[in-house]
């Protein structure tokens, strides 16, 4: 029979312990309805996730509950996102706009709380649409502090015997950052930073179990840093090769959930000149993140899973808001081999574009283009 007393987590907030009476949750989907007219059908389209809502009643208790009860309020009024551990859900980041507190005369050391949490979106940027990388950088931040709860939760009862398989899961993702960052071609004043989180991650691999939560959250962390500032290209390609599970380890599934994390920001951060190429672009995110998250199902908190999907349809929609606004690819044809300068100006009225279509035409020879080659539509 399941012992139910150790089924569930132990509920907190910014780390702040507490007791849960009740834990509700609610999503869904944002579905418009549209009638069609004289018919008795009708049209529905999906427009995308509800916001997820979650209502607690909780408490604290004990000889020292007037002290905890202020504590958890400061917890409960402090800004900025914070995860929240609830004991069937899981972590999830989330903020709160609304808690109130009770305390009877009849129940000595007992406080009650009935508190509205929402989970936590993108910070606002006024006046301006929020490029796809940069919403991405602040989920893979907010992110972090999730997988940390998640890799901790899950080491929790890990057997001595079992500990130095995480160890070396652990040296295996700090290899793949080490050789992500190569190819990335990080800026001379970030290559020491992370080359510092890396050294720390090996240093906290001969402590898998106790430095759970420090690991998931370094190695999330430095896949956002490097995705930050290195070149989209390279990096791009780096975080798709890294980010194919090595194992059904913990770490293993952390390390994949971070360089998928970090694929997604690398790619949505590209340049893309043309309509198929961001439709391209779009195209290669299902066959990197959707092994991961197969892979992610039962390893890891479902929240994690969530997370990942938000990132990836971030990217997705993204690129496709780029494609949409981007002119599509043309054959052009001409009589005679001309120059690519000579081209590009004929086309665009400006010389300077003639790398664009040596490198889209894998022009050997700049001087002789193909009579027949692939360019942007002016």
């Amino acid at each position: 029979m399941r012992d139910w007393l150790k089924a569930f987590r132990p509920a907190s907030f910014r780390g702040v312990p507490f007791f849960v009476e009740v834990e509700n949750a609610e999503g869904g989907r944002r579905v418009a309805v549209s009638p069609i007219a004289y018919s008795d059908l009708h049209v529905t389209e999906d427009m995308g996730g509800d916001v997820r809502r979650f209502s607690l009643s909780a408490y604290v208790a004990g000889d020292l509950a007037d002290a905890a009860a202020r504590g958890f309020t400061a917890a409960l009024n402090a800004p900025e996102a914070a995860t929240l551990v609830l004991p069937m859900s899981g972590p999830v980041v989330v903020r709160v706009p609304r808690w109130s507190l009770s305390r009877e005369r009849g129940r000595a050391g007992f406080v009650g709380f009935e508190i509205d949490f929402v989970a936590a979106g993108l910070p606002s940027l006024p006046f301006a649409p929020v490029p796809g990388a940069l919403a991405i950088a602040s989920l893979i931040s907010a992110g972090a502090a999730l997988v940390s709860e998640a890799a901790a939760f899950r080491m929790r009862d890990t057997a001595a015997g079992q500990a130095a398989l995480s160890a070396l899961a652990i040296a295996t993702a700090a290899g793949q950052l080490a050789s992500v960052a190569s190819a990335a071609a990080l800026p001379d004043a970030r290559q020491s930073e992370i080359g510092d989180a890396i050294a720390t991650i090996n240093r906290l691999s001969s402590e898998p179990v106790a430095q759970a939560a420090a690991i998931a959250s370094a190695i999330v962390s430095t896949c956002g840093a490097i995705a930050d500032v290195g070149d989209p290209a390279p990096t791009v390609e780096a975080f798709a090769l890294a980010a194919v599970p090595a194992g059904s380890d913990v770490f293993d599934l952390v390390a994949a959930a971070a360089f998928a994390a970090g694929f997604c920001q690398t790619l949505a951060a590209g340049d893309y000149l043309s309509r198929q190429d961001a439709r391209r672009a779009r195209d290669r995110i299902a066959p990197v993140v959707d092994p991961v998250l197969d892979a992610l199902s039962g390893g890891l908190d479902v929240s994690v899973n969530e997370w990942l999907s938000d990132i990836a349809a971030t990217a997705a929609s993204d690129l496709s808001a780029t494609a949409a606004n981007r002119a599509p690819l043309v054959n052009v044809q001409t009589e005679i081999s001309l120059p690519a300068t000579a081209l590009a100006y004929a086309l665009y009225g400006d010389a300077g574009r003639a790398g664009e279509l040596v490198s889209r035409n894998s022009v050997a020879t700049p001087a002789a283009m193909p009579v027949l080659f692939e360019a942007v539509a002016p």
